[in-house]
Formats: structure tokens, C-alpha cells, sequence
């Protein structure tokens, strides 16, 4: 028991940290210097003959610290003194006059020479010229060149030169550099393997072909539109640069499938709709054409959904597709009752600028109450929709937006049961803030044409109100009311917002909104208003958000409470 104090005193003084001061630096060359000196890392339980050997040699440390970062002519005066519980070193480092880069010459020859993107590579690092030398700008400078002659194909390429020249004496460096990039190759034979999907099919996936020029790029889409098919659990490509015949490199690809059958369920809550049971179902490969089904089933106490779809990749399936599918729909909120089913088709197209767009025919069946209108409806509806989201990162975006445009309508002389127009916009753009806060602004535009309003079903009217609308309000409870103060829904709607979002913690931040819009029937718009405060976790499976809003308007309620999941673009 009396060697417990010893052991402690121990334990404190082998925890103490030393000290090594250096003065006499900018920022950049203090930093580097500390982390090249051997002696800086040792602690004060270090033996003296040690820490004095480090000291001795810390004048090479500093002096290939600095030269490093272009300084050659340093001068450094220092100071050991060793306490009775620890040790301290003391520099003062005048770096002297920078190395500037005097000269930079790049000869390059082969196929490259005529290379655009070389051509622009060059000029960027040819502008060098005038900078302090950083040694490692120069390596850099040798990669940057090499890497874009292995993204391109040139992979026969190499330095026949590379010096760094040195003047201590003017303080001036010369960088000469020769690249032979050698010929430009070409992709050879593509031999896919995998024996879940026909061979034609799957090949129709492949964004390169014999005779395209090699390129790390169409490597990577590759890659990419075969994830993406969710046809495949791995894929392997593999460039053969052993077999290269005639400048062509034959690519094997191996395509391992995914289960043909998923299933998924799920738990959760949306102040909107309530308590939520969900679940999916996915059969990927109905054939070896790659026609797959998927179904999906929402129950909830306001909004329940039961669908399933047929999917037809078409000649072009990275881009194309058409379905069949169809489903049912109850709705029961405080505005309205609604029991409609549906059949649908969908056309599907991606283009390359980020637009994608669904062509429509859905023919509907509903069963609808609101206020004191009733009805029952068939409808024929052709309809097109346009959406586009450009983000910097899916789960957790700080850049980005989200546009979508929707046009739908029928004719009473086309099985329809009424005659209507429809047209919406929905926007929503996420921009920096300060620092790491960001801004975020959303808007809904609808507007209807409709004889008789009063036959069109609620699938088709507007409201307002809810999480994604107008916060502080109750799910769809704005809009137009009839003679006995029922909501009835709208012919127009307009809903704006704007959020600003603060980060408090890592996972975690703080949001103030203010929310307005309305849905009616007339030119004048009765705007109603909500404000609120919001609390975001940033799960590692997408935002949970919880806001608390109070509406500045009349309303049923003096605050609302809104959850939910999911990303906003």
C-alpha cells in the first residue's frame, strides 16, 4: 500500500507535456516544422540522453521542413532547458528568403499532343510560374499529368524526364518535365458473364463498345447504370491490360444477381396520417427479359394505399420504361372521405440533362364525401409530369434543388364522369447559409378547370394545411368552405415557405420557418400563416425532422406538432 503515492507521483509526471516552442514562422511553415521535428513528439518521460539527441538533430528536422515549402537559407537559434518535472525546447527560425519557380517546361509527345484536355492540363500548371516552390505542388504536378493519361488510355504513357532544379543561390527553382503518352487505346472485346438475364438485354446496359475510345469514365458508368438496374448484388470489371492487341484492352465484366424476391416492412408515425404500417414487395426477375413487379402496402388511420406495378424495360432500359399497375385508396381526414381504385399506365423516360419524365393514362374509380358534396366519379385521365432533382448529397443535402411540373386532365365524352384541366408546379431549393447553416424554400402552384367543380372528385381538388404545406395547420385543413363551413377543397392553390436550418451538434440542428398559402376558389386568395421553431436529426438512414407550429390565422387548434422521415429533395 505505501508504493501507491510513488505510483501516482509517476503516472502524473510521465503524463506531463513537454514543450517546444517555435517563433519566428507563418502559420503554414510553424505547422510543417512541428510535424516533421522528431523531438516534438516525445513526452517528458522521455530519458535526457534521448531528448538531447533530438535536439541536436533538429536543425536538419527544421531546415527539411521548411524546404519542403521553398525555404533554403534558414537560420535557427535554440534553447534546451530541463525542469524538475519536465523538459522545454525553445526556437526561433528565420526562414529567409522563398524559392520562386522560375521556369516550368512540359514537353509532351505522343498521341496527347493534340489532346484537348491535355492541352488545358498543361496551361494550368505552366501558370505556375512566379509561385514559392512547394516539393510537394511538383509531385503533384507529375501526377495530375499521369492520372489524366490513365483516365484517358494512354496507359502505355511515361516521364523520360522529371527534374526539379534548384538555385540556392538566386533563390529560384526550374521544373522540366518530358511525357511520352505513347498511343491512345482503344476498348476491345466486352464479355459480360451472368446467367440470370438474357445476354442481348443485359448488353443493352453497356454505355461502351468495342472500338470507343478507352476511358476511366466509361469505366465508372458502367458500374454505375449496373447498380442502378437492381438487377445485380456485385459487379466486377475488369480491364485486361495483359491482353492488349492491335491498341484495343479487352473488359470482363461479372455480374453476380441480387435475390429475385425482397421483401421489406416497416413501423412509423406522421402527424399528417398517424400511426403507419408499411410493406413492400419486389420480384426482380418475372422473366429473363428483365420484366420485374413490385407492390407496396401503407395503413394508416387517414391514408391507407395498397398498388401494385408491372415494369417493362424497354429497348433503352437505362433510360426507358413502361408498366401496368394498378391500386386502391382510402383517405378519411377532417375534410373529406374518399374510396377511389385505379388502373394505370406509365412511360417512362430519363434524359441525359436530369429531367425525367412520365407519360400517363390512369382510369379512376372514386367514392367521395366532402362537406355536404357526395359522389361517385369515372375518370380517364392522360397526364404528364416533368421532375428534376440536382443535389450535393442524398441524405444530408446542403446544395440542391427539387422542380416538378404536372399537367393532368379529361373530357365528359371520354368515359369521364366531368371535364377538368389540372396544372401543378412544386419547387424546392436548398442553398448555404452561414457557415454550416443553409436556407430552405418550397412552394406548391396548382391551378384547375373544371364543369362541374362540384362532380370533381377530392383526388383532384386542393387543400392545404399539414407537414408539407402550411405548418401550424392540420393536415388538409385550409381551403375553400361551403354554406355549412366544410372544407371543400379548391380550384387553385398557393404555398410558400422559408426555413432556415442551424447546425448544433454533429447529427443535429435547429430550424425557424414560416410558412403561407391557402387553396380557393376566386382570384382573391386568403393567405393564412404559420410560424414555427424545428428540431433535425440527421440519422445515418435519412433526416428525421419534428417541428412544433402555431398558426398566426384562425384555426381548429393553437399549435400543431409535425414528424416525420425523409429527405426534402
Amino acid at each position: 500500500m505505501k508504493s501507491l503515492p510513488f505510483l501516482l507521483v509517476c503516472l502524473t509526471v510521465a503524463s506531463a507535456k513537454a514543450e517546444v516552442n517555435v517563433s519566428g514562422l507563418q502559420s503554414a511553415e510553424h505547422e510543417n516544422v512541428l510535424l516533421t521535428m522528431a523531438l516534438a513528439k516525445e513526452p517528458c518521460s522521455s530519458p535526457e540522453w534521448k531528448i538531447r539527441h533530438l535536439f541536436a538533430n533538429a536543425d536538419a528536422d527544421i531546415d527539411e521542413a521548411l524546404r519542403a515549402l521553398g525555404f533554403y537559407h534558414a537560420e535557427i537559434s535554440k534553447t534546451l532547458n530541463f525542469k524538475e518535472a519536465c523538459w522545454q525546447a525553445d526556437f526561433n527560425v528565420k526562414a529567409g528568403p522563398p524559392t520562386l519557380i522560375e521556369s516550368v517546361s512540359i514537353a509532351l509527345s505522343g498521341e496527347a499532343k493534340d489532346d484537348a484536355d491535355f492541352q488545358k492540363l498543361l496551361a494550368k500548371l505552366s501558370a505556375a510560374k512566379g509561385m514559392v516552390l512547394h516539393h510537394d505542388f511538383y509531385e503533384k504536378m507529375k501526377h495530375r499529368i499521369d492520372a489524366l493519361a490513365q483516365e484517358k488510355g494512354y496507359l502505355k504513357s511515361q516521364f523520360t524526364e522529371h527534374q526539379l532544379l534548384i538555385d540556392k543561390a538566386n533563390n529560384s527553382a526550374a521544373i522540366k518535365l518530358s511525357f511520352e503518352s505513347g498511343k491512345r487505346l482503344f476498348f476491345g472485346a466486352i464479355t459480360i458473364q451472368q446467367d440470370s438475364l438474357n445476354p442481348d438485354f443485359v448488353k443493352q446496359y453497356l454505355p461502351i463498345k468495342t472500338g470507343d475510345y478507352y476511358t476511366g469514365a466509361g469505366l465508372a458508368k458502367t458500374y454505375t447504370v449496373f447498380s442502378n438496374s437492381d438487377y445485380f448484388k456485385t459487379i466486377a470489371i475488369r480491364p485486361d491490360t495483359e491482353g492488349i492487341q492491335a491498341n484495343q484492352i479487352p473488359v470482363n465484366i461479372t455480374l453476380t444477381p441480387k435475390p429475385k424476391y425482397h421483401y421489406s416492412g416497416g413501423l412509423g408515425f406522421d402527424t399528417d396520417i398517424g400511426p403507419l404500417l408499411s410493406g413492400s414487395f419486389i420480384n426482380r426477375r418475372l422473366n429473363r427479359r428483365g420484366h420485374y413487379l413490385t407492390a407496396n402496402i401503407d395503413i394508416s388511420p387517414v391514408l391507407s394505399t395498397a398498388d401494385a406495378e408491372y415494369n417493362i424495360p424497354l429497348s433503352h432500359p437505362v433510360t426507358d420504361s413502361f408498366s401496368l399497375g394498378g391500386g386502391l385508396k382510402r383517405e378519411d381526414n377532417q375534410s373529406y372521405r374518399s374510396l377511389s381504385a385505379k388502373l394505370a399506365g406509365r412511360l417512362k423516360h430519363a434524359y441525359s440533362d436530369g429531367w425525367k419524365q412520365t407519360l400517363a393514362l390512369d382510369l379512376s374509380y372514386e367514392d367521395f364525401v366532402t362537406g355536404a358534396t357526395s359522389g361517385q366519379t369515372f375518370l380517364l385521365v392522360p397526364s404528364a409530369s416533368w421532375l428534376r432533382t440536382k443535389t450535393d448529397d442524398l441524405l444530408r443535402p446542403s446544395n440542391g434543388y427539387r422542380v416538378q411540373f404536372d399537367v393532368s386532365g379529361s373530357h365528359q365524352s371520354l368515359l369521364s364522369s366531368v371535364s377538368f384541366a389540372q396544372a401543378l408546379f412544386s419547387g424546392t431549393l436548398i442553398h448555404p447559409a452561414f457557415g454550416d447553416a443553409k436556407w430552405i424554400a418550397h412552394t406548391d402552384l396548382g391551378a384547375t378547370l373544371a364543369d362541374p367543380f362540384a362532380r370533381l372528385p377530392t383526388t383532384y381538388r386542393f387543400y392545404a394545411g399539414g407537414l408539407n404545406s402550411v405548418r401550424g395547420y392540420a393536415y388538409r385543413e385550409l381551403g375553400p368552405k361551403d354554406s355549412a363551413g366544410a372544407v371543400e377543397g379548391g380550384r387553385y392553390l398557393t404555398t410558400l415557405s422559408a426555413e432556415y436550418e442551424q447546425p448544433i451538434l454533429k447529427d443535429w440542428a435547429l430550424a425557424a420557418f414560416i410558412d403561407s398559402g391557402n387553396a380557393y376558389n376566386s382570384s382573391k386568395i386568403n393567405l393564412k400563416t404559420g410560424v414555427g421553431l424545428g428540431i433535425r436529426w440527421f440519422s445515418p438512414i435519412g433526416p428525421v425532422r419534428l417541428d412544433v407550429g402555431i398558426p398566426l390565422n384562425e384555426s381548429k387548434s393553437s399549435f400543431q406538432i409535425h414528424f416525420s422521415a425523409g429527405s426534402r429533395l
